[in-house]
């Protein structure tokens, strides 16, 4: 008997994307190929993203040794005698597994070096194991004549770079290679069929800050590895070795392509909201998520700095960012099978964290390992504060959602002990500053501390204007320098200043900022031009940290890092205004903020569908437009003077303004909808 079969869209899209791309695996090794067939959002937008069509990507173009343009690839390169380099750009930051066809007369060693940024091209990769060894090089040995291909080994797998440097060492004079075609295969975003098929998008009328977007959404994509890939711990003697196991799943939300390819606590932080928001992965970070609370201190609560194989505890402003991870990745998730299962965890994380409040109504901080700053960070610091002020209150959040009211109540309160404490002149908050202190005895301002303040609500509305302020006395011409680690600029730290900044509605000075700094790197020549660094130093090199740590010549550092993406959520939630208030958006508000566009959209997916909404500035007014699931609610609150006149599809609302915020408020239900604002 012959059965019908009838495709569904879905099947016919995949069945499209493998016909027009003949030559990619759809999916990397063993990935289920779960991810999304096509884009949420399709539109001109999609010119500005970077992932490729197909995971076989070639270079885009050929050096020479001293970096100046050869020629475009595809073209022969010859090296001939010892010590001849030729360098191939891909053009853009690219991860995986790298397949060389080539051909030999006489013998000797062909070299392979791989960097991010292009000042450390040459005979040596650019730093990524964590050792005190460098990572050198691939070398081949070669010791016949005619045409060959290597591929390289899946441990020796490089996460991360934008160039290839090619060499040939040898003590022959007749020893030469032509090099005759290139390529990577693209390991990240591994159960993704189509890499470009985000789910979130954003456009304006700011062509940079367009470009800061979808290369940070990149960042994140290159992000997402197989768990099999992660960097070994401890490091290896030589080389690099990308084949730890990180735990579970089939694609984790790691810290950086290159280094460290591990589940690091703190970088959750911003990188699942923006994910989520850019990308609409939510197998990634809830893998990552999975991968603290599977490994969580049984007997104590306490969740992990990092995860597998590095294993580190001791840090309590990691712990927070963890549980503050887990109240956004259900909000946009609404995965409350996720949530049931972790509940116990999360509540035995709350109970070792809340147990180090004292009778100050202060977090006293003994695990004070974190980011990175140099500046004390235990006891009563503001850092620790202000993140354990956010996860009391999405911590609540929780609990509701959990239908633990009375839990939800004993943590409010608790949070509303701290936020008096916390603002008091005892303690953290200098009123002749207008910031908030270190700790009661450190008299220096941080910026991730008093940042945070104004993300989390942990300033009093009254004040958070001057933290703002205060917060820019730091800006210098390529961002800010973090006064926790002097001489350092931090898009991770940034982040956070940045949506605080959006919080309070101070929107031209988040604007301001991304500019500055993301658009510093994103037009640097030496840089990927297409993912955000993990930081930088003031005179503008790379030596981030230079001082605490990492190698002295500043390769080490990340150059596609999601803990700098704070500008992917941030520009939909409040410039476009769009934010899920309920799981999956089944509550949501919608927000506008102008700052000194004249235009904006953008959106996001969930499991309960697309969101989105675009606005314009023009001659008869201001024009908002928005499309959400047609069963959900949304709360509107628009910026509107006394005399204007506010139209939803034609009909006409009064102004009722929030008392608190001065917004005019108007609920409305999901679907299409056009306001006029005349």
């Amino acid at each position: 008997m012959a059965v019908l079969f009838t495709p569904t869209r879905g099947i016919l899209a995949l069945i499209c994307f493998l016909i027009l791309n003949p030559l990619a695996s759809a999916c990397w090794g063993n990935s289920p190929c779960n991810g999304p067939l096509e884009a949420s959002f399709p539109g001109p937008w999609e010119n500005y993203i970077h992932s490729p069509s197909s995971r076989l990507v070639s270079p885009k173009s050929i050096l020479n040794s001293d970096t100046s343009f050869q020629t475009r690839y595809p073209s022969l390169s010859k090296l001939a005698g010892n010590g001849s380099l030729v360098i191939f750009d891909f053009g853009q930051e690219v991860g995986g597994i790298v397949n060389i066809n080539y051909t030999t007369n006489g013998a000797g060693t062909l070299g392979l070096a791989f960097t991010e940024a292009k000042n450390f091209t040459g005979f040596n990769s650019d730093e990524s194991n964590g050792g005190s060894t460098p990572d050198g090089a691939l070398l081949i040995d070669i010791s016949s004549d005619g045409s060959k291909t290597y591929s390289m080994p899946l441990d020796k797998m490089r996460g991360g770079f934008r160039y290839l440097s090619v060499f040939t060492l040898t003590n022959s004079t007749d020893f030469n290679v032509t090099v005759d075609t290139v390529d990577v295969e693209i390991t990240f975003q591994p159960s993704w069929p189509n890499l470009r098929a985000y789910g979130g998008y954003f456009h304006s009328s700011d062509e940079l800050l367009n470009r800061i977007w979808y290369a940070c959404v990149y960042t994140l994509q290159a992000n997402n590895i197989p768990p099999t890939s992660g960097r070994t711990w401890p490091e290896p003697t030589q080389g690099w070795e990308n084949d730890a196991d990180l735990g579970l799943g089939y694609s984790v939300l790691v810290d950086g392509a290159k280094r460290d390819r591990a589940v690091w606590a703190g970088d959750l932080g911003i990188s699942v909201p923006a994910s989520l928001v850019g990308l609409g992965d939510f197998e990634s970070s809830k893998t990552s998520l999975n991968i603290l609370y599977i490994n969580q201190d049984p007997t104590t609560g306490e969740l992990p700095e990092v995860g597998p194989p590095i294993n580190f505890f001791g840090s309590d402003s990691y712990h927070l960012a963890t549980m503050i991870a887990t109240h956004d990745y259900i909000l946009y998730s609404n995965d409350m099978e996720f949530l049931q299962s972790i509940w116990q965890n999360y509540t035995q994380a709350m109970t070792f964290i809340i147990s180090r409040i004292d009778s100050t109504g202060l977090l006293n901080v003994t695990g004070s390992s974190g980011w990175g700053r140099s500046a004390d960070a235990s006891g009563y610091n503001i850092v620790g504060n202000m993140l354990m002020y956010g996860a009391l209150q999405t911590g609540a959040v929780l609990a509701i959602w959990a239908n633990q009211s009375d839990l939800a109540k004993e943590w409010e309160t608790t949070a509303s002990r701290l936020k008096s404490a916390v603002n008091s002149p005892s303690y953290n908050w200098d009123p002749s500053v207008g910031a908030f202190k270190n700790n009661p005895t450190d008299i220096m301002f941080p910026e991730d501390g008093n940042s945070i303040a104004l993300l989390y609500g942990g300033a009093n509305s009254s004040t958070s204007s001057n933290v703002s302020d205060y917060l820019t006395t730091n800006w210098g011409p390529i961002g800010a320098e973090t006064p926790e680690m002097p001489g350092t600029i931090s898009p991770y730290v940034e982040s956070y200043e940045v949506k605080g900044n959006f919080k309070i509605r101070n929107t031209k000075r988040a604007l301001d900022l991304i500019r500055l700094s993301w658009g510093w790197y994103i037009n640097n020549l030496m840089g990927t031009g297409s993912s955000m660094i993990e930081g930088y130093n003031v005179d503008g090199s790379f030596l981030y940290t230079a001082n605490e740590g990492y190698d002295k010549s500043g390769s080490y550092i990340s150059h596609a890092h999601g803990w700098s993406t704070g500008p992917v959520d941030g520009l939909v939630s409040y410039v476009v205004g769009l934010q899920p208030t309920a799981p999956g958006g089944a509550n949501w508000t919608l927000a506008p903020q102008k700052g000194d566009l004249s235009s904006a959209q953008g959106g996001f997916t969930t499991p309960l569908g697309r969101f989105s909404a675009s606005w314009e500035i023009q001659n008869t007014g201001f024009i908002l437009q928005f499309d959400t699931p047609a069963s959900t609610q949304g709360l509107m609150q628009l910026e509107v003077s006394n005399s204007a006149k506010v139209l939803v599809d034609g009909q006409a609302y009064p102004i009722n303004r929030d008392p608190v915020t001065g917004l005019s408020e108007i609920s409305v239900s999901g679907g299409k909808h056009v306001v006029i604002l005349q």
